[in-house]
């Protein structure tokens, strides 16, 4: 679709939705105010039913877990009432505001919500910090949605907490993985991997050869990835010898008897691809000054957050690339030079962006393309200064032309076409980053 095909029956079309939801947004906030007047005028005790709660639920037919669901989100964005009968603001006024006017809706309220309850518990945590943290997150929720949010609010809670909830060392003491062999000869398995290094790299060795091989492959994502690890599994090497043990060495192998397959092979196959090029290359970004002294957090390209001496574990078993933000060690502008992003600046993308840049996006860095914001057709230079990543769906959208890209202050930000946000504001892209608020307090943009 072009810019002139959106025709005026079209954004005609377009506002009604978009004040429609705004509609269904007020109307979420009035019900939520209508629930806090039920529960403050203590009707439940007129009714003779079991508190709030159990009056939603005969009233409104819904589930206990929805009623009360309702009953605490109007208790945190509702305005009260002191013993005494004075007005007070909501517990999250900002996060109030934003649902009152319709700007957000009750997905972000969940996210705020969680996050802010994360954030109570967080030592030494001051009143202000914690209020400044609900204008924060209402405010970017204006531009972002819930799963986009989510993100945000693990950077916030992570960088304020940083030793709070990257997992305890160990973890994979609580592997497993479950075989069963049928007597029809099928296997079937299942498990799990509770470090999130470990997760990372099996996706990491999984994946890519779970890629569609063209449009001619109509597989599953589930049939894809059972090709991928018979593929791994099939060029693993079961003879060589393992490290420190040399009671092998120089015996040739014994040739192996391979038996007919009991099925004949499928008449078709999927397409052949090449195969492996080794080890998964990890991404794990850390501070240095965190690193040395084993604590804080390692972040992995999922924003998983990894414990610090599994950080120090990998990093002697790993090919390290130091990569020092705003240094000349690499050589992150290659100018007109060539087109396609050499590895030191997709390196770079990687650390910037996290995976796709566009707001809300949570597409992982191996399923994105490195785009030019200035096409490199239109004289686009190769650097950093002027690429983002972008997943395939949206590198299409902003090929569209409706959103354009701007680089401000060496992060990428998204303008949306005028039917989304008629003021067309710019919003932040790329990874959740930690950047400072006044009062000296520390949250995420």
């Amino acid at each position: 679709m072009s810019e002139r095909g959106v025709g005026v029956v079209e954004r005609e079309l377009l506002d009604r939705a978009r004040d429609a939801e705004i509609a269904r947004r007020r109307d979420y906030y009035a019900r939520l105010e209508l629930v806090a007047e039920l529960d403050r005028a203590a009707v439940a005790e007129v009714t003779g039913d079991r508190g709030t709660v159990r009056l939603l639920q005969a009233q409104w037919n819904v589930d206990h877990a929805e009623a009360k669901r309702l009953l605490d989100e109007a208790g945190d964005l509702v305005a009260r009432r002191s013993l005494q009968g004075e007005r007070l603001p909501a517990r999250f006024p900002c996060t109030a505001a934003a649902v009152a006017v319709g700007a957000i809706g009750p997905g972000h309220v969940v996210v705020i919500r969680r996050a802010m309850a994360r954030l109570e518990r967080v030592d030494g945590l001051g009143v202000e910090d914690w209020v400044e943290a609900d204008r924060f997150l209402a405010e970017k929720a204006r531009q972002m949605s819930p799963a986009g949010l989510t993100a945000l609010a693990k950077a916030l809670v992570a960088h304020l907490d940083p030793d709070g909830e990257a997992p305890p060392e160990g973890e994979d003491r609580r592997d497993e993985l479950h075989v069963v062999r049928r007597r029809d000869g099928r296997l079937d398995f299942k498990g799990s991997l509770h470090d999130p290094a470990d997760a990372e790299v099996f996706l990491g060795a999984i994946d890519p050869l779970a890629e569609k091989l063209g449009p001619e492959d109509t597989r599953s994502l589930e049939r894809r990835r059972a090709d991928a690890l018979k593929e791994v599994v099939e060029n693993a090497d079961p003879s060589s010898t393992p490290a420190g043990d040399d009671s092998a060495a120089g015996d040739e192998p014994e040739p192996a008897l391979i038996p007919q397959p009991r099925r004949p092979e499928p008449a078709t196959k999927p397409p052949a691809r090449p195969s492996g090029s080794g080890r998964v290359l990890l991404t794990l970004t850390m501070d240095h000054r965190w690193l040395q002294q084993a604590v804080g957090h390692g972040v992995l390209d999922s924003g998983a957050l990894v414990h610090p001496q599994s950080v120090r574990r990998l990093a002697c078993d790993a090919g390290i690339i130091p990569m020092v933000l705003g240094s000349r060690s690499e050589p992150l502008d290659v100018g007109r030079q060539q087109r396609t992003a050499p590895d030191a600046i997709r390196r770079a993308l990687v650390v910037r962006d996290g995976g796709c840049a566009f707001p809300g996006c949570t597409r992982p860095p191996q399923r994105c393309h490195a785009h030019h914001i200035q096409s490199w057709l239109d004289h686009g230079d190769t650097a950093v200064e002027n690429m983002c990543l972008l997943c395939r769906f949206h590198h299409q959208l902003v090929h569209h032309g409706h959103w354009t890209i701007t680089m401000i202050d060496g992060r990428p930000w998204f303008t949306p076409p005028d039917w989304i946000n008629p003021d067309r504001q710019p919003r932040p892209g790329g990874r959740p980053r930690a950047v400072s608020w006044a009062g000296g307090a520390v949250a995420a943009a």
